[in-house]
């Protein structure tokens, strides 16, 4: 059987598809629209040792991890042992992710009272501030040495608007931002660069007794309290409870994944609405009936019951967790999935929660949640400290004699890196008519481009815009985008002929 040949015939303009579009965007990229990749990928791991390879096989890139105070300084005049953070330095370094290590536990000689979650004794933060600094000092050393390049962040803390986290007493937002200046003023000191998280906070509608604090007004405290300027990520706990990632009316508004909306809106009210929100704990938690195991009456007795959602609503749920925060939120980083593992181990309870927020079967085996997000579509960023991309590279236009147009096209200023800065515009011409506004902006802005072809003959003009960064570490700064104009005297239509081959019939 001979196939059909179909002969199909349309028009094509010569030399571009549309008079006056650009013809190039250079560097064989797409046309960019929307804002650059902004997310993380990350996911709390219980047993870095093993269990790594499973998460840079999911295609995540950062995972989270916890460093204990008392380890690294059991006594006040001991010095330091490096000894547990050198393993957790080498397997990320061996892993090629980056690495979020939540700082926590205090030794006994710093804590304010006799308990794990204790928080630091005023007349100890000058200690913790150091530990902070010789931290990351040791960090920039270690990778120096190593030849090893990937980001560490250092997360002060955890859920400190829930009593749990103080030792079951009152919470306390002057205390813990106390901690916070000491930390960031120790980190930085040690290495500018190190990522300093702040918050983690657990979405609540707080109590009367002050055992709970409304995470929102947690946060207001923490700026009252002297926060502004002594952190560079705002973290959250905007775990799902039971809801849709994208249903904001779910738990009273408060207890839903889009509560990490109202933390950015705070944020954006004291001025840093240019720093990132990182959701480092979001998760659902599994049916446990779904593998025979009864955990209802105690999940009753600890308020989880209601949470539950079968274990394909729990992969999809993850799925449009990232999908809405890469559609919605420009301003969110990191996102941490909890947790990897946590059901392989051991260590806890048959109905322990974090065994049913875990995406790995008691055997290790994948649930469908890991599945699933091994699958889903992921649209990386650079972590550099400072970084700038401008879309597109270049412009260049193609205009018959006779128009008479006005042509307008957006340039995006897009910050690659984890800081922000400011731009300006210069213009250069050999007579190229064209104009830009505005001529200064913000990273993730855009300027327009106005090109006016009236009156010129036949030929071919160029021009070129400078972009420079304020802020003098970004490498890519100036950032020149060329401009070519060719006027022709006509645009002519032709037909071309078109062959589908494979077509099949009698």
């Amino acid at each position: 059987m001979i196939p059909r040949r179909c002969w199909l015939f349309l028009s094509v303009l010569l030399a571009v598809l549309m008079v006056g579009a650009p013809l190039s965007v250079g560097r064989g990229e797409p046309i960019y629209a929307g804002t650059s990749p902004h997310l993380g990928y990350g996911i709390m791991v219980a047993f870095p040792p093993g269990h790594l390879g499973l998460v840079t096989d999911m295609g995540f890139d950062w995972y989270k991890y916890f460093l204990y105070w008392y380890k690294i300084q059991p006594t006040e005049t001991g010095g330091y042992d490096w000894t547990w953070l050198d393993w957790r330095l080498q397997e990320t370094a061996d892993s090629g992710l980056n690495l979020i290590l939540r700082v926590e536990g205090p030794p006994s000689w710093a804590r304010a009272w006799d308990h794990y979650w204790a928080p630091v004794r005023h007349d100890k933060m000058t200690a913790w501030r150091e530990f902070f600094r010789a931290t990351a000092e040791y960090i920039a050393a270690w990778q120096e040495s190593h030849g090893t390049s990937f980001r560490v962040a250092l997360e002060v803390w955890n859920e400190p608007n829930l009593s749990f986290q103080w030792g079951d007493q009152p919470v306390d937002p002057a205390w813990y931002t106390e901690m916070v200046r000491y930390a960031y003023e120790g980190a930085k000191a040690g290495d500018p660069n190190i990522i300093v998280v702040a918050g983690g906070l657990a979405p609540t509608g707080g109590t009367s007794d002050g055992m709970a604090m409304d995470d929102v007004k947690y946060l207001e405290a923490m700026y009252d309290a002297g926060l502004a300027g002594h952190f560079d990520v705002i973290s959250t706990h905007n775990y799902g409870f039971g809801g849709p990632p994208e249903d904001k009316d779910w738990g009273y508004g408060i207890l839903n994944f889009r509560r990490a909306e109202d933390i950015y809106q705070v944020m954006v009210a004291h001025g840093d609405g240019d720093k990132p929100v990182w959701a480092t704990e979001f998760g659902w938690l599994l049916d446990s009936d779904e593998r025979g195991v009864e955990c209802d009456p105690e999940w009753e007795a600890w308020g989880f019951a209601w949470q539950q959602v079968s274990a394909q609503q729990q992969a999809d749920y993850l799925v449009r967790a990232f999908q809405y925060a890469d559609a919605n939120w420009d301003w969110m980083g990191v996102m941490v999935v909890s947790n990897l593992d946590f059901n392989t181990t051991g260590w806890y309870a048959t109905c322990d929660p974090l065994n049913w927020f875990s995406i790995l079967e008691t055997d290790g085996s994948p649930r469908p949640a890991y599945t699933a997000l091994q699958g889903m579509t992921k649209r990386y960023r650079s972590w550099e400290a400072w970084g700038m991309d401008v879309r597109p590279p270049s412009l260049a236009w193609m205009m018959p004699l006779t128009d008479t147009r006005r042509v307008t096209r957006a340039v995006s200023v897009l910050n690659t890196g984890m800081h922000p800065f400011t731009w300006t515009v210069t213009t250069s011409t050999q007579g190229l008519p064209f104009s830009v506004s505005p001529l200064s902006g913000t990273a993730d802005g855009s300027f327009q481009v106005v090109m006016d072809a009236r009156g010129l003959t036949t030929g071919t003009y160029t021009g070129r815009i400078t972009v420079t960064a304020s802020a003098t570490e970004v490498q890519e700064s100036p950032f020149v985008v060329p401009l070519t104009l060719h006027v022709v005297p006509r645009v002519y239509n032709v037909s071309l002929p078109i062959v589908v081959k494979g077509l099949s019939g009698p």
